[in-house]
């Protein structure tokens, strides 16, 4: 199969997925936006690597600044878009207009013997909005990945019940999605959980340890519970615990880490800021064990299942989080790591004493959540779902 992935931007377990997948014989043409002024886009390039291999291309053609400039830059896009008349009615009468002059831009940079069989976009934003214009063009079908913020906290529901509703398949990454999902109206025979895949012999050896605990909070958002952390620290300096916490991330503009650097230098945490994927891994990898403790926002958006737990795992560093969306799925408690109630500074105090104090437990921990990560995060085994998927897909639209 030719699959294309329409992409807002490149995070690691994308990378995964897409080399997985190529892996499996099936060529792979990868779009994302141009690298103008798109902040994500940008933050994720900085931290990890493109895909590679014979069977995989990347193109930056997304012009995402269709979605912010001036309608006078919009005409000339315009113009060259009019020979797509049916396609262009149906996104003015749906308010997505920006999309499809996007859209139209990409699919016109396609040479005809790449025609991609199926479209695939990660995450249910922007770019699952341009896929399914694009596929719309091409006459083909897509499918989406949802994941976390996307379902749980929508730019317009509108939106995305349109793109989820006419995706030829809604995929999703833990089993907790579902049911919210068809709270959206979508049908539980179109929805395919596919989990995020990790290579676990690509990750660090574990190393020699000291009494530290490390925590990846991406963006440090609110929902990565750092603040709960932070309490929980106090505690342990409180008691007269001897332990050193990293926190590994940073928002786009420092405003937020700079403030906890000023706000906390009282306690034994070192906000350490963005650091690539490799710097981190090697971070996670001398840890006594690492610690995520997610929690809703208050803007109603939390975690799905995070990487960054899984890597942690798949080093075989025990770790503790939360009993929250679907990180039960990935960690059971008391076997493959410890659960804590969401936003308990006190539970989460006393569940990293316990790891300090009972190494035993810690390694047996660990060793179990290695096993758990490995058996279901296969890059193989995932992929495998996902293109059967696809291939299902594309099978009954030839029969259409």
């Amino acid at each position: 199969m030719k699959i294309l992935y329409v992409l807002g931007f490149l995070p690691p377990y994308v990378t995964r997925e897409i080399e997985a997948v190529a892996d499996q014989g099936h060529r792979i043409s990868v779009l994302l936006p141009e690298n103008k002024n798109n902040k994500t886009a940008d933050f994720w390039d900085s931290i990890s690597q493109e895909p590679g291999g014979s069977f995989v291309s990347i193109s930056r053609n997304l012009k995402y600044e269709y979605l912010t400039c001036s309608h006078a830059k919009l005409l000339t896009p315009l113009l060259k878009s009019l020979g797509r008349t049916r396609v262009l009615r149906k996104a003015f009468k749906e308010n997505e207009f920006r999309y499809f002059l996007i859209a139209s831009r990409a699919v016109s940079a396609i040479p005809p013997s790449d025609k991609p069989d199926i479209i695939h976009a990660h995450f249910a934003k922007d770019q699952a909005h341009i896929a399914r214009i694009m596929a719309a063009i091409l006459k083909i079908p897509y499918t989406v990945t949802t994941h976390a913020t996307d379902i749980f906290v929508p730019a317009c529901k509108t939106r995305l019940r349109r793109v989820l509703g006419e995706a030829s398949a809604v995929i999703t990454i833990s089993d907790y999605n579902v049911p919210h999902l068809m709270e959206y109206g979508i049908s539980r025979d179109n929805i395919t959980v596919v989990r995020l895949p990790l290579d676990t012999a690509k990750l660090p050896k574990r190393k020699t340890e000291s009494a530290t605990a490390v925590c990846t909070a991406s963006g440090l958002v609110p929902k990565k519970g750092v603040q709960v952390l932070v309490k929980a620290a106090r505690i342990l300096q409180q008691k007269n615990i001897k332990l050193r916490i990293t926190v590994i991330g940073s928002d786009p503009e420092g405003t937020v880490l700079n403030k906890y650097i000023t706000e906390f230098r009282d306690l034994p945490i070192d906000f350490a800021g963005t650091l690539n994927s490799s710097e981190t891994l090697d971070i996670v990898a001398s840890a006594s064990f690492f610690v995520l403790p997610s929690v809703e926002a208050a803007n109603k958006d939390k975690d799905g299942i995070p990487v960054a737990l899984m890597e942690a795992m798949g080093i075989g560093v025990p770790c503790i989080s939360t009993e929250l969306s679907g990180i039960p799925e990935l960690i059971e408690n008391n076997v493959s790591g410890l659960l804590v109630q969401p936003g308990s500074a006190e539970e989460l105090a006393d569940a990293m004493m316990t790891l300090l104090s009972d190494r035993e437990l810690a390694d047996t921990l660990g060793r179990a959540g290695q096993t758990k990560v490995l058996t279901n995060h296969s890059p193989e085994k995932q992929a495998g779902i996902l293109t059967d998927r696809f291939r299902e897909i594309v099978e009954e639209r030839k029969q259409i």
